[in-house]
Formats: structure tokens, sequence, C-alpha cells
């Protein structure tokens, strides 16, 4: 899928509160999306003006037939990594944190 249709589709899962979250540690530094400290519509925002040259892609480790997005951006003057794949009818963020 490229990145035009990728985005698209998870901010349709953000605005739709179609959205998981894989557990791992750390995760109150981890994904501030789960801890509340950022809401679904600001993650939206932060992917909506994310460029194609700041997305990458790669199998996830437990499961090579699933695609992992990593998003790494500027917003507002502060950096970001959001991280998640999906898995219908949801989008599954792993990370959402400041770099």
């Amino acid at each position: 899928m490229n990145f035009k249709n990728t985005k698209r589709k998870v901010i349709e899962c953000l605005n739709a509160g179609n959205i998981q979250h894989e557990a791992r540690n750390n995760i109150d530094i981890k994904n501030l999306l789960m801890t509340g400290a950022v809401t679904p519509t600001e993650v939206a925002s932060i992917l909506g003006r994310s460029r194609g040259n700041e997305h990458t892609a790669s199998p996830h480790h437990f499961d090579a037939s699933v695609e992992v997005h990593i998003v790494k951006t500027q917003h507002a003057g502060q950096g970001w990594y959001i991280k998640w794949y999906f898995l219908e009818p949801d989008s599954v963020f792993i990370s959402v944190h400041h770099q």
C-alpha cells in the first residue's frame, strides 16, 4: 500500500475510533495516545501533515505478513515517532511519542 493510501486509512481509523494499542514496556512514555496525553484527533493532525519521505514500512517482528508503518515527523516544532499496523478494521498503535 502506498503512503497516500496508508495515511488516508490510518486517519480514517483515528477519526472513527477504530484504534487498538499493542502491549509493550514503557507504555507511559512510548504510547502517548494510549495514556491520553494526546488525542486521536491530534495524532490524525500530525499524520495528516506528514510526507512520504517521513514514512517507512517493514514486516512486523512477530508476523512477517503484517506491515508495520513508521512516521518520523516534525509537528508544531516537536519531533514525533508514530508506529502502527492495520488489523482490520482497526489501526493498532505500537508507539506514539516525541523524538
